[in-house]
């Protein structure tokens, strides 16, 4: 492989490295909405949202998400998802390049 398409290789990684740095604050994990109904008889039923992760031990771990941080949570996971595939990209390219020194 020509030193030209190994720069170009190069760059490309430089390029995914800086989108992920742009992501922001990240979240991983998945939200769910859990139902709860008051003790008393007739009651309504209330809506919580959870969090849910494996952390580095790999244990699940659960966080409450207030009702008016919810969009936020979202976004932030959808920024994970994205910094995820950036990350794969730069593994992707770094192989290529590996191999061909």
């Amino acid at each position: 492989m020509s030193t030209v398409q190994q720069q170009k290789l190069q760059e490309n990684i430089a390029s995914e490295l800086a989108r992920l740095a742009q992501l922001g604050p990240l979240l991983k994990g998945t939200l769910s909405e859990i139902k709860r109904r008051k003790r008393q008889t007739g009651a309504k039923t209330s809506a919580a949202h959870l969090l849910t992760y494996k952390d580095r031990g790999n244990k699940t771990k659960s966080v409450y998400i207030p009702a008016d941080r919810l969009a936020e949570a979202r976004t932030m996971i959808g920024r994970h998802r994205q910094a995820k595939r950036s990350l794969d990209t730069v593994v992707d390219l770094s192989v290529h390049l590996f191999k061909t020194k």
